[in-house]
Order: structure tokens, then C-alpha cells, then sequence
């Protein structure tokens, strides 16, 4: 075996976490109206994604206003996480 042939290699521990970084992505909250409509398809109005999870939980109350039946509803969460290479510390 030459020496350009032989190869090293590194075994890496990859740690998983939600990114707090400064320039991370914010954290954003969103709901989905999950009604059924008469054709029995899923309403999935949705209302726009905030930071502030209050503004959300505001339009579910908008929503079921114009539509009394929409009763049922998902709450969205995105939360940026971040692979870092070794061990937390």
C-alpha cells in the first residue's frame, strides 16, 4: 500500500440542540384550522407565523368568529436547531 493510498479517518460525536445563537432564525408560532369542510376536506386556513405565540391564539378567535364551526385547530412550532460537532459542553 502506497502512502497516498492509506487514509485516517476522524469519528465525530454530533450533538443536536436548539440554536440560541444570536443570528439564529427566531422561534415562530402559527395555527392551522383542522374543520372539516362539506366536501370533507381540511379547512387549513392558517395564520401568519409570528414570534409572539399571542397573535396566533388571536386569529383562532377571528377565524372561528367568521366561522362558527371551526372548532378544531393545530398549533406550529418551528424552532431552529443546529448540528455541532462533539460534545456539548
Amino acid at each position: 500500500m502506497t502512502a497516498a493510498a492509506r487514509r485516517r479517518f476522524a469519528f465525530v460525536d454530533w450533538t443536536l440542540r436548539p440554536d440560541r445563537d444570536d443570528d439564529a432564525p427566531p422561534t415562530t408560532y402559527a395555527f392551522r384550522c383542522l374543520t372539516l369542510t362539506e366536501d370533507d376536506t381540511e379547512c387549513a386556513a392558517m395564520s401568519p407565523a409570528s414570534e409572539d405565540p399571542t397573535e396566533p391564539q388571536t386569529w383562532v378567535f377571528d377565524h372561528m368568529r367568521e366561522h362558527p364551526e371551526h372548532t378544531g385547530y393545530a398549533e406550529l412550532i418551528e424552532r431552529p436547531w443546529v448540528m455541532w460537532p462533539g460534545r456539548p459542553s
